[in-house]
């Protein structure tokens, strides 16, 4: 592993009561030297790095910046004396961890620490069984059944720290009473990342909390060289559909930017998708005659909400019908695999091994990759 060299220089003052009063108001400058963990090659979102004992985890609320929303110092027994904007101090490992999203839950899980999680938000998103398992025995407590999180049952069960979504904000910006409680509070910004190993990199920071940035390292290593050997192979499949995405929201249809995580999977299966030459990271809000004009003819149609039938398709809205892919049976949706109440596990895993997403693509996109890959689809169903 690669680090370059950061050295800080900082003030200290230190109260001994050894020190020579003729230097009292002094201040005793110490250097501390820290590696920049260069094995994070795509997330922009958080940086590592690493000092004796201890580690230094920047949030970046914007990419490429050193203005950062927050740092946790996590060190193993003694507490360094640094002091950043926003800094939190926690002694690793962390062992009660309330994680408020299946994606973060799940990343801790795939890392071998799924017994150090005590509570999540709510098991009605999750599929994993033995996270499922461990809220039905009790060891994992329910703690935002509502969009609401129930404080008293956070505070009762005294978490050394919380894992919770974040749209820029500081950790400072959460639940005052927690916060006042002295509870660490991490606003994940995963989210925010525009590419999908970007965003399965995030891993390796869930990791650095338990301890095991070795297990993530491995992971994600496999995940990256399937991911981009996968890119590889698709540029050599000349059919190249025309790809639209998602259903109408009342009077708007989503549909991803073409800077976003999701054009961009469907640009590395060599795809060609209809907003491409967009710069936009979210979402584009359209009307349904804009998305009808530009995609009508589309060869394929994906992530079609909890349809898992033609029918439920056009139950929502007739005119889509109209479209090429309802008529050629091309609608693919990412549900194969749901709970009872129909969350998938591609919102749980998919954005921790991409890989699986673009295979699964590939498949739907080349009608020959099938046979070279030789693969079961993961998360994609086509829908009849």
């Amino acid at each position: 592993m690669k680090y370059t060299k950061f050295i800080i220089s900082f003030a200290a003052v230190l109260v001994l009561s050894s020190c020579d009063p003729s230097r009292s108001g002094e201040k005793d400058y110490m250097v501390i030297d820290l590696y920049k963990d260069t094995s994070v090659k795509y997330a922009q979102r958080f940086s590592i790095w690493n000092g004796k004992d201890f580690k230094v985890i920047h949030l970046l609320a914007k990419a490429k910046s050193n203005d950062t929303t927050d740092t946790f110092v996590l060190y193993d027994s003694i507490q360094p004396p640094l002091d950043f904007k926003n800094t939190h101090y926690i002694k690793r490992p962390c062992t009660r961890i309330a994680a408020l999203s299946s994606i973060y839950a799940n990343m801790i899980a795939e890392v071998g620490c799924l017994n150090n999680i005590i509570a999540i938000e709510n098991i009605d998103y999750y599929n994993n069984p033995e996270i499922i398992k461990a809220v039905e025995s009790d060891k994992i407590k329910q703690v935002q059944r509502n969009p609401d999180i129930d404080k008293e049952l956070v505070l009762k069960l005294k978490p050394d720290i919380i894992f919770a979504f974040g749209m820029n904000q500081s950790s400072n910006d959460f639940d005052a009473k927690i916060i006042g409680a002295g509870i660490p509070v991490v606003m994940s910004l995963d989210h925010l990342e525009r590419s999908p190993l970007a965003r399965a990199e995030w891993i390796k920071f869930f990791a650095a909390f338990v301890n095991k940035s070795d297990e993530a390292n491995i992971i994600f290593a496999g995940v990256e060289k399937d991911y981009l050997e996968l890119k590889e192979m698709s540029k050599h499949y000349t059919d190249k559909p025309n790809v639209l995405t998602e259903l109408r929201f009342g009077d708007v249809w989503y549909v991803p930017g073409g800077k976003s995580y999701m054009a961009q999977l469907i640009n590395d299966a060599n795809g060609n998708y209809f907003w491409k030459e967009d710069t936009a990271t979210g979402s584009l809000q359209l009307s349904f005659e804009a998305v009808y004009k530009k995609a009508q003819s589309a060869d394929l149609w994906l992530n079609v909400s909890l349809c898992t039938t033609k029918e439920q398709v056009i139950a929502q809205d007739k005119r889509y019908a109209d479209f090429e892919p309802y008529k050629k049976n091309g609608i693919y949706n990412n549900n194969l695999n749901c709970n009872k109440l129909n969350y998938s596990t591609y919102w749980e895993t998919g954005m921790i091994y991409p890989n699986r997403i673009l295979s699964d693509m590939i498949q739907m996109f080349h009608k020959q990759a099938k046979e070279d890959l030789k693969r079961p689809f993961f998360y994609y169903r086509q829908l009849n």
